[in-house]
């Protein structure tokens, strides 16, 4: 089973039917399933949006249905998750929610009614890793910040490099908060910390799997900076992704500067949007 039907067959009903007979050539392309509420389902393609107008129209009460179904009909398990926003399949195809807000006390409770629903897509994209990249790995031992927008291969290339780093002996730990950094196989010296955050997770790790390699997905929240401190002053080196396609945007996220300003990192690779995923664009030192 593909990665697009893997993703979409856990769509009940009649809409999920339809999705799964749509053509091969099609399927094929698709980045995301966009399911909006009373309005056509859309297909995030690489070249363009394409619009299913032929496809039943969800209505809220589907949506919430659907949103029960991804969830293997336990909302409950999944409610952290759904606060921020997002819930991972199985397979590591990221479903994003948006609806109306529900906070108590400034904290959020949970999104109800939904009216969005956004299934990411996970393929297991298999590159070379570009030769100025294995250079890098090779000489460098400080750490390194993969960057770019979304739909650049971030996800992908760390993908590759935990099973790189393993292959050559290294001990590797993966925080994988969101279940997409690593999927059914493991590659032998690697260990996986899913579905905690990545300030604790990177602690966690230090205090008791001893590795070498650390690898996490998305670094740049408040409470990141200090567990990337103490993972870089007990001599592990972390290998991480941010959002942003330049290094001005990195750096005018307080966040994202606050993690860079520890001197855990000496490199930031910026990737290229294109068809060709984990393309570089630019090497910089900092």
């Amino acid at each position: 089973m593909n990665a697009y039907h893997q993703a979409v067959g856990q769509i009940p009903g009649e809409l999920g039917r339809a999705l799964q007979q749509l053509p091969d050539h099609t399927t094929d392309k698709v980045l995301e399933v966009r399911l909006r509420t009373g309005r056509p389902v859309v297909l995030t393609l690489k070249e363009k949006n394409l619009p299913l107008p032929q496809l039943p129209r969800p209505t809220i009460q589907q949506l919430q249905q659907i949103l029960e179904a991804l969830c293997g009909y336990s909302v409950y398990s999944w409610q952290d998750s759904i606060c921020k926003g997002y819930i991972t399949l199985q397979g590591g195809h990221r479903v994003g929610i948006a609806g109306k807000v529900v906070t108590k006390q400034n904290t959020i409770t949970t999104v109800q009614p939904i009216t969005s629903l956004n299934i990411r897509i996970a393929r297991e994209t298999k590159f070379v890793l570009p030769l100025s990249i294995q250079e890098l790995l090779l000489k460098k031992q400080n750490g390194i910040v993969i960057a770019g927008a979304p739909a650049s291969g971030k996800t992908t290339l760390l993908k590759q490099l935990v099973w790189m780093f393993s292959e050559q002996g290294q001990r590797v730990c993966v925080v994988d908060e969101r279940c997409e950094l690593v999927g059914s196989g493991l590659p032998l010296h690697c260990d996986v910390l899913q579905n905690c955050s990545k300030a604790e997770g990177l602690l966690w790790a230090v205090r008791g799997l001893s590795p070498q390699i650390l690898i996490c997905d998305e670094v740049g929240a408040q409470e990141d900076a200090a567990a990337v401190v103490a993972a870089a002053n007990a001599g592990v080196r972390l290998l991480v992704s941010m959002h942003g396609e330049n290094k001005q945007q990195l750096f005018r996220r307080p966040f994202c500067r606050q993690v860079l300003e520890t001197g855990a990192f000496s490199t930031i690779v910026f990737l290229q949007q294109g068809e060709n995923l984990g393309q570089i664009g630019e090497v910089i030192e900092l």
